[in-house]
């Protein structure tokens, strides 16, 4: 039986048989992958604490005739940061859900894994605010590199530059998903389905297009902004994908709930898991 390596993070695993997972990879060799790994519902498995959700890792995985099979694991790094907290563990699971929906299978993207990879380990250690603008970055990130990048320095109905007034007509702009990016108030008629948003926001969103997540993550928006620029980014990705995202649900929940990165420390997050 052939075998291959590869680097990659686990997105997420389901069960497969009596004591079977399926385990889906990032690598950055040949993209987003399914294997199995035999056996890790067994309590003497020793693979099954190497294939947890957001572990970083090197495989060694053999050919198989449907699904290939995780041989071997050397962990490079399991982001305890991430995996022990309710919060960051959601937004962590929502860098896997656009991740596994986005990217077509063994469809090798370099640029992906970097930008997953950067994403988590600035999730491993980020407040909520800084996990939720880290998040947003990754999910602009991964779209602008799968060729879905947003327009939002000018409108994509008639070219018109984002003003920098916040105020009076300036501010009534939308976000359209059906054209791609930001609209101005004369073509907003042409895009009933636009969102509302004010210059700020799609500047914000700019930004974190051209930023790196470290400084993404240190970025300080008044809380109306933020839930604007996550609606946007959220409906964008949802447009491309003509699906909706699942994990924006969970963060809201567990938000509303008041949880927070402090509170949620040590909760046992497995987000991206199915058993």
């Amino acid at each position: 039986m052939p075998v291959y390596k590869a680097e990659g993070i686990v997105l997420r695993r389901q069960v497969i048989g009596e004591a079977d997972r399926t385990i889906t990879l990032l690598t950055r060799e040949y993209g987003r992958l399914r294997a199995v790994a035999r056996g890790t519902r067994r309590i003497t498995s020793r693979l099954a604490g190497r294939v947890e959700p957001f572990t970083h890792a090197r495989f060694l995985l053999a050919r198989g005739r449907s699904l290939d099979v995780i041989a071997q694991v050397d962990v490079l790094r399991t982001f305890p940061g991430i995996r022990t907290d309710l919060l960051r563990g959601a937004y962590a699971g929502y860098v896997a859900e656009v991740v596994d929906r986005l990217l077509p299978e063994r469809d090798h993207h370099e640029e992906a894994f970097a930008i997953v990879l950067r994403t988590l380990d600035v999730l491993e250690d980020a407040s909520e605010d800084a996990a939720e603008m880290a998040a947003l970055w990754c999910g602009l990130g991964l779209a602008s590199e799968l060729g879905y990048r947003p327009e939002v320095e000018a409108c994509v109905g008639c070219g018109r530059a984002l003003p920098r007034a916040a105020s009076g007509p300036a501010a009534a702009w939308g976000f359209a998903p059906d054209a791609g990016g930001a609209v101005c108030l004369s073509c907003l008629g042409g895009h009933p389905d636009a969102i509302r948003t004010v210059p700020g926001v799609l500047a914000t969103c700019g930004y974190l297009l051209r930023a790196a997540p470290e400084h993404a993550a240190r970025l300080r928006t008044p809380p109306a902004q933020r839930r604007d620029l996550a609606r946007l980014v959220q409906a964008h990705l949802e447009h491309q994908l003509d699906a909706k995202l699942r994990s924006p649900e969970v963060i809201g929940r567990l938000r509303a709930a008041g949880t927070s990165t402090s509170k949620s420390r040590g909760a046992g997050s497995d987000a991206g898991s199915t058993a």
